[in-house]
């Protein structure tokens, strides 16, 4: 069965039929979802038969895009030119060597997405989806194109070399190794309101690494939208936009999963003002070091552009902020507020008391006074004492 290699439990009739849709919208050019399909087709075939898979014929794989054999081979080498490893024999035909679920090209996310997503809703995380090897930043990429691109457009990079986290920080992931991208957002929300969209994403985020096995009961949210295994740093959220005065006219959420990478590693080559702008606050690690196992990427990511679709669509406000409440690292705990850069000048230090009705961080102070706090840098201490 297809799902016992991808995780993918849908008819090939569906997954067409998705396919055909998002062609039709605008939302995947013909040329991928051929791509797609000739995948998935080549995989099906590995995972009945293992490592005795059979080729198919350049025929057979022509007759199933409704292309000619010449337009299969150009597939194919497109296929390989992302890495997907296809061998080929002369008078045989394709045949698929592994599977490619640690891919994170449009071809190998799309297929377990399309499982999760319907295009013909009104906008998909992920969708249409633009997959680049290396850039300085998804978020800058993505960003250039942002008055012209739908809602739910996505940038995937394999590598990021200039990433960034909130407040300037430096955001270090590992090429081929952990997860970088951003997605495009038109929400109906006031400039006011655009903080529940980093809060919705932490959130989504946090509900999926929850189904994983051995990290249940282990993920929690450092406000505003870090997401934490215990005390460390899995995640970190950067969402920028524009905005008039009464309507946020779009934004763009960037998110940083470190997955398979080594923290240790990275942080050893931290020049010493990066290195120091971790001083006080949770260390990184990445799921591979809490879990003692790689976890393929393609259908992790497919999983998060799900579940952030729907956390976004919605943006119900009783159910986000009891989902962040839940899971809130910070209460009870003494935090210090600061303003950030440039200044990073104190907002107000005392003892986290939980979440506020606007997902506001709330910090009662040793005066006794309860302050609102909608934005800033959160250096979280002990547990605060009776």
């Amino acid at each position: 069965m297809l799902s016992s290699l991808l995780g993918i439990d849908m008819a090939g009739d569906l997954l067409a039929d998705r396919l055909d849709a998002a062609v039709a919208r605008g939302l995947l050019e013909r040329g991928p979802a051929h791509r797609i399909a000739l995948a998935v087709r080549l995989a099906s075939v590995l995972s009945d038969a293992g490592e005795a898979a059979p080729f198919l014929s350049g025929q057979e794989c022509g007759r199933l895009l409704g292309v000619s054999r010449a337009a299969v081979h150009k597939h194919v080498e497109h296929l390989r030119s992302l890495g997907f490893a296809i061998a080929s024999v002369v008078g045989a035909g394709y045949r698929l060597e592994r599977p490619f679920t640690d891919l994170v090209a449009a071809e190998a996310v799309l297929p377990f997405l399309l499982e999760r997503a319907d295009p013909e809703t009104s906008w998909v995380a992920g969708l249409p989806y633009r997959y680049v090897a290396a850039c300085g930043s998804t978020n800058q990429v993505l960003k250039q194109t942002a008055a012209s691109s739908p809602s739910g457009a996505a940038v995937v990079a394999d590598e990021q070399n200039g990433g960034r986290g909130r407040l300037g920080r430096t955001w270090v992931a590992q090429a081929g190794k952990d997860l970088t991208f951003s997605v495009l957002l038109r929400p109906s929300v006031t400039p006011v309101q655009a903080h529940l969209l980093s809060l919705a994403a932490a959130l989504a985020v946090a509900e999926t690494l929850e189904t994983i096995p051995g990290l249940g009961g282990r993920v929690g949210i450092k406000w505003p939208n870090d997401v934490l295994l215990g005390d460390k740093k899995v995640c970190g959220i950067l969402l920028e936009g524009s905005m008039d005065v009464d309507r946020l006219q779009w934004a763009v959420a960037g998110v940083g999963l470190n997955v398979n990478s080594d923290p240790a590693a990275l942080m050893s080559h931290l020049g010493l003002q990066a290195a120091g702008e971790w001083l006080g606050r949770p260390r990184p690690t990445s799921l591979r070091t809490e879990i003692g196992r790689d976890l393929p990427r393609a259908p992790l990511l497919a999983a998060l552009l799900a579940r952030l679709t729907e956390r976004w669509a919605g943006l119900e406000t009783a159910g986000l902020l009891a989902g962040l409440r839940k899971r809130d690292l910070l209460a009870g705990r003494r935090v210090e507020v600061l303003s950030g850069p440039p200044h990073n000048e104190p907002v107000v230090a005392g003892t986290a008391s939980g979440i506020g009705p606007e997902g506001q961080l709330l910090v009662r102070t040793g005066a006794g006074e309860t302050v609102a706090v909608f934005a800033g840098d959160v250096t979280m201490g002990r547990v605060a004492g009776p």
